[in-house]
């Protein structure tokens, strides 16, 4: 009994090791399939859950095509850029 038991903890230390790695595949070197027409609809409708700031229950559910999507996250990005540029900008020397 004891041996039977070293010998399944033994082969379940061994094997551990060997399960736990974990590969990661480069996107670029992976082929997908080409993406489907309807992947490219800009009519699409996307649905995503935005949180609320200060609460772990409230949110709400935002509907909106597949370009309007990406006009959103181009202005945001956009926007950010420019607080950026302004917080980093020295201005001009004093005198």
């Amino acid at each position: 009994m004891l041996k039977s038991l070293v010998i399944a903890f033994v082969s379940v230390g061994l094997a551990a090791p060997a399960a736990a790695q974990i590969t990661f595949e480069d996107p670029a070197t992976t082929t997908n399939p080409a993406p489907s027409q309807k992947l490219k609809d800009p009519n699409r409708v996307i649905c995503e859950k935005q949180d609320e700031m200060g609460t772990r229950l409230g949110g709400k559910k935002v509907c909106r095509t597949a370009a309007e999507w990406q006009e959103y996250r181009s202005r945001n990005k956009e926007q950010v850029d420019d607080w950026q540029r302004q917080l980093t900008n020295p201005g001009k020397p004093a005198g």
